[in-house]
């Protein structure tokens, strides 16, 4: 038989049927990860044996949404070739067509087919709705706490599980009525916060069918925070075994697997190998305990440049870049259109067009190929030598939709920066590229990209080194404070009001968590020399690691960072490894006072907030739900993702931030891992599909550059980029500033419009609101 060997064992092949949900790919590592175990134990040692075993992992595992295929694809192409079904998470309700799909055809086929499935959470639910049970809203909803579960039958699903083990939940409707085909299997015990109060939570956790392998969990054995989740889905395999009763090993056919939205994916990116196209001329400048060197090399060395790009780490912990847009090859991009341009500034407000085209593919992949054509062969140097650098607007998650509103704006803006100066705690350097290589879909790059020669780049890097040397020796005096007067768009009793909905939507189980945020505009001064000021006197106030001042020529528009918030760094070498840091979760901190008889005061107050923050119910579900979030995007492309260290405390100059660090390692691009986990889950919430159409209701307005990202892409196969907050968008004389904050169930509307004030002072420390 086609597919069989009996020496590898035999381990079910598995549908994944996702209801749009953010964590379902958290599911498919933890049956990845089984199917991956059980082959290691036959496939002995070595690499071969390691890439036959994953091959097979792989093979045993397909995904599909749940509107993709209808019930007769399904029913005739795929069933036929798994042994048993998962069905996701997601939002809405069981009883809603549109949110469950062929979902609820798989569960009513069961009673012919025999095929045994797992619902999880909506799964569950659409169980018990389509045997006769009650689904309604739950007294209790609980988004990102965890319950003690009570295993009332261990004889099946929960075989091996002791009682009392925590796990985590997210939802807002319940079984609140059993009928008498199903049977309870586990009900929640304990307390959970509510309203501002302790309450009892005794929600059913778990049920079985009493004739048919049907089976569903309530709770999310998937998440970081629950206990057992690999012991329950070996339950299931072994479940599965005893209902299919055949033994002999097959995998999931090609033809199969390749309707999977992994497959489909894997086709979408496929990448051809380049030469590398630039090489590197690099010098290195000891700074010799100079304070502050970015700034002072900013002010000396950039002081009449018409188009500065400033990545600054104004905290003094990681690394600042300095360079200019002018006479560089920028690359634009409109979601709208689906059109890429390429310009090169040739003077203030001037540029010419080097190349346009309109796209049938997303912006992302064409953007990896161009990434892959600017590689610099192999070098000494900083984190970042040379590369793009830009931002991805918010909108990018709609790439090539019909969103008229988007119609005139850059979505996506990377200016190619082929010399620049990186400083380093330590020493500066002094970076310039030199053309070696060319290739014919690229030849724009050659207009605009690298010095045609080595004597010319080195000549470029002599001379800068000097300028930065004597600007090592120059103070920066201190800037002016900036008075703005900022008025929101959504004022207070209209923002109350669109918390309330949110609550309204999530206790319907539309989302687990909205990320709501407003807009503040104010006047300035137009012009560059303004901004410059407004984002000096930022980044003294509010020192941070992701900082930035990038100055577009062409509309007389700039941007003003001061983000706490590092969204996703990668680093290749044989694999690409990628860390996250979402933050959510945040408090309020008062300047360190400047006499020593206040600051034991202070200290003890500062201290008792870190650790208030750190002990909150509510703060801890919102950081839970998006790094399960951020999880589920790393596991679409990773085969190896770990949460390092959870819900930590960084502070900051105005803030304390509840923090966690996720690390993964993948064989995707620079470009590809950044796309996949867009846009950022801390600005969304999660589900994000749902949960940013809620957000379009709810705010009406583009968020731009707020909310999305802004980094680099290096030429050696490094990134870096930062989530857009604490950020000040300035155009035509006048400054908008983003902020606001995650919605739960436990979200106060009061203490959320704090938050969004306290986040503005945050920003714009001069700033007034009404």
């Amino acid at each position: 038989m086609p597919g069989t060997n009996e020496a590898w064992g035999w381990h079910p092949r598995t549908l994944v049927v996702d209801n749009y949900d953010s964590y379902t790919y958290n599911l498919v590592a933890l049956l990845t990860d089984a199917a991956r175990a059980h082959y290691s134990s036959f496939g002995g040692s070595g690499e071969a044996s390691i890439e036959e075993t994953e091959r097979r992992a792989q093979e045993h595992i397909i995904v599909i949404r749940n509107d993709e295929y209808s019930w007769e694809t399904v029913r005739d192409s795929i069933l036929p070739h798994v042994d048993n079904v998962v069905i996701s998470p997601g939002p809405g309700t069981p009883a809603r067509r549109e949110d469950v799909g062929v979902g609820r055809d798989i569960i009513a086929h069961t009673q012919r087919d025999g095929h045994p499935v797992l619902g999880v959470c909506l799964g569950h639910q659409m169980i018990a709705h389509e045997y006769g049970a009650k689904v309604d809203q739950s007294v209790v909803p609980v988004h990102g706490q965890t319950s003690s579960i009570d295993v009332l039958d261990d004889s099946c699903l929960f075989h091996g599980i002791p009682s009392g083990f925590c796990a985590v939940r997210y939802h807002s409707l319940t079984v609140t009525h059993m009928s008498s085909s199903l049977r309870v299997l586990a009900r929640a015990a304990g307390t959970v916060e509510h309203a501002g109060r302790v309450v009892a939570s005794t929600d059913i956790m778990g049920i079985r069918h009493n004739t048919l392998p049907l089976w569903g969990v309530q709770f999310h054995p998937e998440s970081v925070c629950s206990e057992h989740g690999p012991r329950l889905l070996a339950n299931f395999a072994q479940l599965t075994r005893m209902a299919v009763g055949r033994l002999h090993v097959l995998r999931i056919p090609p033809h199969v697997q390749s309707m999977s939205v992994q497959a489909r994916d894997q086709r979408v990116w496929e990448r051809t190998p380049t030469e590398p196209r630039f090489s590197l001329v690099a010098r290195r400048v000891e700074l010799h305990g100079v304070v502050d060197a970015g700034a002072r090399v900013f002010a000396h060395v950039h002081s009449s440049d018409w188009a500065p790009v400033w990545l600054d780490g104004s905290d003094n912990s990681g690394m600042s870049v300095l360079a200019s847009s002018a006479h560089a090859a920028t690359v634009r991009y409109t979601v709208h259109s689906q059109q890429v341009r390429v310009v090169r500034a040739t003077g203030p407000g001037t540029e010419d067009t080097l190349y346009v085209q309109t796209l049938s593919e997303p912006f992302w992949t064409w953007m990896q190929r161009t990434v892959d054509a600017t590689r610099c062969v192999d070098s000494v140097g900083p984190a970042f030598r040379c590369g793009w650098i830009g931002h991805f607007a918010y909108e990018m998650k709609d790439d090539g939709s019909d969103d008229r509103e988007s119609e005139s704006a850059v979505d996506a803006q990377l200016t190619f920066v082929d010399r620049c100066v990186v400083v380093e705690p330590d020493c500066a350097w002094v970076l310039a590229l030199v053309r070696r290589a060319v290739d014919v879909e690229h030849e724009w790059l050659d207009q605009a990209c690298g010095f045609a020669s080595t004597a010319e780049a080195e000549a470029w890097v002599h001379g800068q080194t000097q300028r930065i040397r004597e600007a090592l020796g120059v103070d920066v005096p201190d800037p002016e404070p900036l008075h703005v007067q900022m008025r929101p768009l959504m004022d207070r009793a209209t923002y109350l009001d669109a918390i309330r909905t949110a609550q309204q939507l999530i206790a319907q189980g539309e989302s687990y968590e909205i990320c709501l945020t407003n807009e503040f505009q104010g006047l300035i001064a137009p012009g560059q020399m303004s901004a410059r000021q407004a984002y000096l006197r930022m980044r003294q106030n509010n020192p941070a690691p992701f900082g930035a001042f990038i100055w577009d020529s062409s509309n007389q528009s700039g941007i003003l960072s001061c983000s706490p918030e590092r969204f996703q760094r990668t680093r290749v070498d044989s694999e690409t490894e990628i860390e996250m840091k979402p933050i959510k979760g945040t408090s309020r901190r008062e300047p360190r006072p400047f006499l020593s008889n206040e600051y034991d005061e202070w200290r003890e107050e500062d201290e008792r907030r870190k650790q208030e923050l750190l002990s909150s119910v509510k703060e801890r579900a919102e950081n839970l739900m998006i790094v399960d979030l951020i999880r589920h995007d790393l596991n679409t492309i990773s085969h190896s993702v770990r949460v390092e260290r959870l819900m930590h405390i960084e502070s900051f100059a105005r803030v304390h931030q509840m923090v966690t660090t996720v690390r993964a390692r993948s064989c995707a691009g620079v470009v590809e891992c950044l796309a996949h986990c867009f846009p950022p889950g801390s600005m969304t919430g999660a589900p994000k599909t749902r949960t940013t159409q809620i957000i379009s209701q709810l705010e009406n307005r583009r968020r731009g550059v707020y909310s999305g990202v802004l980094g680099y892409f290096s030429t050696h196969g490094r990134s870096d980029w930062a989530v857009v907050i604490r950020t000040a968008v300035v155009a035509d004389g006048r400054m908008s500033v983003g902020t606001g904050g995650a919605l739960t169930i436990l979200s106060e509307p009061k203490a959320e419009w704090a938050e969004v004030e306290t986040k503005l002072h945050a920003t714009m420390a001069d700033s007034v609101s009404p």
